[in-house]
């Protein structure tokens, strides 16, 4: 139903829209998004969907469970993409160093995360001036480039949702960046499908939970976030895995392609998270498993 979808988008912070989406039927209405793309010609190496695993690197507890995060995926053929802040880069240069080595691929996440409660509380990413954005972005790729040895091609503006502005294109694309994945399914018109934004950007938008569709899905709402209204229909480990899990075959079903992302604190502490990737890489028949970077490359060659 495109008019509805198209309808939703124009209204997504309308709470009226919000409520009668999230509490009368949020599956059904999320499954509306993904079913335009039965009909689009896109081929993942001729494979029915595509999936994206990225993690926000936000906290210390965060930095200080790559290592076990990062051996966990060692065990698997496919890579994630990690959104890092440069202050945490530099405060753990090893274990940020273990992702470069590991072959996954770095995210820039701005240096202080704007609004994080340890570095920057309430300085709101949409609120801070262009050249506050472009100095955010900017010294977190020098400290990549300095620490890591990597110069990251896209980024993550901090919370998405109405901390989005467009004008994060034209700054991308004044420092030579390729990609953006600072957007999500219902604010978008592209049925959660990689699109190209103003200035020539790639935007990936993320996955929204099916419980939850003007919710990103992420671990935080899943499993930690104190609002009421996420605590419904779920709140444990393998409530996040069955969603997961229903995210990828919906994918399968649609053709289309799911960007969830995921802190890495929740990792260690969640049963169950490496039977999710063993089921991930079971579908390799039928989904593909790409970081941003290798989409973008195959875009080169391909239209998306």
């Amino acid at each position: 139903m495109p008019l509805l979808t198209d309808f939703i988008v124009k209204q997504n912070v309308n709470p009226l829209i919000i409520a009668a989406g999230t509490f009368l039927f949020p599956k059904w209405l999320h499954r509306q998004f993904l079913l335009p793309n039965l009909n689009k010609q896109i081929g993942w190496k001729q494979k029915s969907a595509c999936l994206t695993i990225s993690f926000d690197c936000d906290y210390p507890r965060d930095a200080e469970a790559l290592p076990q995060v990062l051996n966990i995926f060692s065990a698997y053929a496919f890579k994630a993409s990690f959104a890092c802040v440069g202050h945490w880069i530099e405060k753990y240069p090893i274990e940020h160093k273990l992702i470069v080595e590991h072959g996954h691929e770095i995210i820039n996440h701005t240096y202080s995360h704007p609004d994080n409660e340890i570095l920057n509380p309430g300085r709101k990413f949409r609120l801070i001036s262009r050249q506050e954005k472009i100095e955010e972005i900017s010294r977190c790729h020098d400290i990549c480039r300095t620490i890591l040895g990597v110069s990251p091609t896209g980024c993550r503006i901090p919370h998405f949702k109405t901390l989005f502005t467009p004008d994060i294109y034209s700054i991308l694309k004044e420092l030579g960046y390729a990609y953006s994945s600072s957007t999500w399914l219902t604010s978008t018109y592209s049925h959660g499908m990689p699109f190209i934004a103003s200035d020539g950007i790639i935007e990936f938008p993320v996955s929204t939970c099916p419980k939850h569709p003007f919710t990103v899905f992420d671990t935080w709402h899943s499993l930690n976030s104190p609002k009421l209204l996420y605590r419904l229909g779920h709140r444990s480990a393998v409530e996040y895995i069955s969603l997961a899990k229903y995210l990828v075959q919906l994918a399968i079903e649609t053709h289309s392609y799911i960007n969830i992302y995921i802190d890495p604190f929740d990792v260690i502490n969640m049963p169950g998270f490496n039977d999710l990737l063993a089921y991930i890489a079971s579908l390799k028949d039928s989904l593909e498993v790409l970081t941003y970077t290798e989409i973008v490359s195959r875009s080169k060659k391909e239209a998306i």
